[in-house]
């Protein structure tokens, strides 16, 4: 018997800079870090920033704050990004995981946290994210399912276990569709006539 498909929906917001500093006219929803420390406050997030080979303003890193909130979390992370040769334009972007059927326990919750983070890094693979390790054979993952809404930036719309893990990686099981070759015969159109006169 398969397991019942798991789909989270993630509402994304930002962006603002580790200091809260704005980097254009354009006002920022958080103007720090620190404000990040609501009773909704726990989730996923982006990082981006330049990367000598990507380019600037890419996709550097997906994390999680489980357990904690943003605001604890990301602070934590500031000694991990001092070296970066760009890190005053750093910036960060956090999903928090939303549902119509209320909060659900803290257990689900964090287990929906660690997987949606899981998922969103094999489907993305972010430049920094490598030493995660994570499987693609995961069977946690298989049965997931992540909608990302808002500013989700970089992230693609739909993430799925089916498309991202090896569920159905096994390509010497698909075939091509063919039709029989005696509906071939029946589907094809007559030939039409001639009725041009001969010479």
């Amino acid at each position: 018997m398969s397991k019942p498909v798991t789909v989270v929906h993630i509402q994304w917001a930002g962006p603002f800079s580790w200091e809260g500093k704005q980097k254009s006219d354009r006002p920022l929803m958080y103007k720090s870090v620190g404000e990040l420390n609501g009773p909704t406050d726990y989730g996923v997030y982006q990082v981006y920033g330049c990367h000598a080979i990507y380019g600037v303003d890419t996709l550097l890193y997906i994390g999680k704050a489980s357990g904690q909130k943003f605001a604890d979390r990301l602070p934590e992370e500031t000694d991990l990004w001092w070296w970066h040769s760009d890190r005053q334009r750093l910036s960060v972007y956090v999903g928090r995981l939303s549902g119509w059927n209320g909060t659900p326990s803290n257990a689900e919750w964090e287990e929906h946290i660690d997987r949606a983070e899981r998922l969103l890094i094999l489907a993305h693979t972010p430049a920094y994210n490598a030493q995660k390790g994570i499987d693609y054979k995961d069977s946690e993952l298989q049965e997931f399912h992540v909608l990302n809404w808002g500013c989700h930036r970089s992230l693609l719309p739909e993430v799925s276990g089916w498309r991202y893990t090896s569920k159905f990686d096994d390509e010497t099981k698909y075939k091509p569709y063919s039709y029989p070759a005696a509906a071939l015969r029946r589907d094809r159109p007559a030939r039409a006539h001639s009725t041009r006169p001969r010479r």
